[in-house]
């Protein structure tokens, strides 16, 4: 019998969330634009609604005291061209 409650399994993510990952795990940064509109490279993709439950999922992460948000390294992982060498790489 399996436990609802298993946090390991988590849902996939909605269209729009994968489609904000999709710039973000290639390095793009999002941006609030107006009201609640988030904006990559100029163009509106979400709300900050989606941002937040990327956020929570660990994939995204607040970069300044604006609202701003890079991919994690889990993030990174969504991207089509990940390389798992990367990661293993010490940036200094």
């Amino acid at each position: 019998m399996r436990n609802k409650k298993n946090s390991s399994i988590k849902p996939p993510l909605t269209p729009v969330q994968s489609k904000v990952m999709a710039y973000l795990s290639q390095g793009w940064v999002a941006r609030v634009s107006q009201g609640s509109g988030v904006e990559i490279n100029g163009s509106r993709v979400c709300n900050l609604a989606t941002m937040k439950a990327l956020q929570r999922r660990g994939l995204v992460e607040d970069k300044t005291q604006e609202p701003c948000w890079a991919a994690t390294a889990d993030g990174r992982k969504l991207s089509p061209s990940y390389d798992s060498y990367e990661d293993d790489q010490d940036y200094e």
